[in-house]
């Protein structure tokens, strides 16, 4: 049987048969890490938090988020490596077949999407962790707002690329998505900063 066959392979040898999936996963890991990680520190930036505190909530932000990306891609391919599986299984083709098809298919593997999700969100969230950890205070949110558009801009070139998709189109799209959470991240810090120092 096709599933057989396909797990005793995948048991001596690791193919990258999913490329596509692994980019996607990687494309999406470092776009939610640079957002994510804007947000959290730039909310508790508009809420007067000290550097040393600003850095422990990124950090804690970036760990938080690679572990819960990684679990989530784990948990979605699995599902849909097993219906991938289930639909080859049903075709009735010959040993030879098999083997041509799944050397032809992406077969999606869970764990090259979580790994991929988990060290690319790190990546992503590097960018304004190390903005916002580096700049002098007063450059703190501008520096961090702007690394944030620049990465933001080439992840979506990068994802992108070989599309029909107007890479203009795509790079406003993704910035303006993490404009929005981080003005609304740090509005909300600005209110709960107000609010506790009253």
């Amino acid at each position: 049987m096709m599933i057989e066959l396909f797990r005793n392979i995948t048991k001596t040898k690791l193919h990258f048969w999913d490329s596509l999936n692994v980019v996607r996963a990687g494309i999406l890991g470092a776009n939610d890490g640079i957002i994510s990680v804007s947000g959290i520190v730039l909310g508790a930036a508009a809420a007067n938090l000290s550097g040393h505190t600003l850095f422990i909530s990124g950090i804690s932000g970036m760990l938080a988020g690679a572990c819960s990306m990684a679990g989530g891609e784990y948990i979605s391919v699995s599902a849909q490596k097993e219906v991938q599986l289930k639909r080859l299984d049903e075709q009735e083709v010959s040993d030879e077949q098999d083997q041509e098809i799944l050397h032809e298919i992406d077969l999606m593997n869970p764990i090259h999407a979580a790994a991929m999700s988990f060290m690319s969100f790190i990546l992503g969230a590097l960018i304004p962790l190390l903005a916002i950890s580096l700049s002098p205070a007063r450059w703190r949110v501008l520096d961090t707002a702007l690394a944030m558009v620049v990465a933001l801009a080439i992840n979506a070139l990068i994802g992108y690329t070989n599309t029909n998709t107007s890479k203009l189109k795509a790079i406003l799209q993704n910035v303006a998505v993490g404009l929005f959470t981080t003005v609304v991240t740090y509005l909300i810090g600005m209110i709960l900063g107000v609010a506790v120092s009253a």
